[in-house]
């Protein structure tokens, strides 16, 4: 794009996707675009609120995937779901900690940087939060996966399988099958 042109203006085409960089290789630091307009956040979906029926009696294809959705925010935050642990098992502050550098990690996992991802969960699965751990070890093994370290991506893949957190271990044993 030339520097006349108005960006807002420019047609918008998708980003072409490269090639995972070889084992060994230092990933390349990803860049997001500049936001034209002030990005609002999403509201969360309430996984306690029933979704309105549709009119039509055939089910169309964007209500299908909006119930997909709904049932997965159901899954993942139940209203009140009792803790896996006893009460008191992971004390308050480290709870805490444990969520903070969970965020960071989905920041940096969201921005393409995958070892400050890896950095921060590595802290999540030493804390071993019930909530966050479990998600923490998938991540990590996905991370190993995409940096082509399968033995590291089977040892958090296994980690997380065993765990009690049943939506997680289901979601690690699938990709223990996917990689063999």
């Amino acid at each position: 794009m030339s520097p006349d042109t108005d960006p807002a203006s420019a047609p918008s085409e998708p980003a072409e996707l490269s090639e995972p960089p070889e084992p060994g290789e230092p990933l390349e630091p990803f860049e997001p675009p500049a936001p034209t307009e002030p990005i609002e956040p999403a509201d969360p979906l309430d996984p306690t609120e029933a979704l309105e029926p549709t009119e039509s009696a055939e089910p169309s294809q964007a209500d299908e995937a909006l119930e997909a959705h709904a049932a997965i925010a159901r899954s993942l935050h139940p209203p009140s779901s009792p803790s896996p642990s006893p009460p008191g098992s992971v004390p308050p502050r480290l709870r805490t900690e444990a969520d903070e550098y969970f965020a960071g990690a989905m920041r940096a996992y969201a921005a393409g940087d995958l070892p400050g991802a890896r950095a921060f969960l590595l802290p999540v699965a030493g804390i071993d939060d019930p909530a966050t751990a479990p998600s923490a070890l998938v991540f990590l093994g996905v991370i190993a996966f995409r940096s082509r370290d399968l033995p590291e991506a089977r040892l958090w893949f296994e980690r997380a399988a065993a765990g009690p957190d049943a939506h997680w271990a289901l979601v690690a044993t699938a990709e223990l099958r996917r990689i063999g």
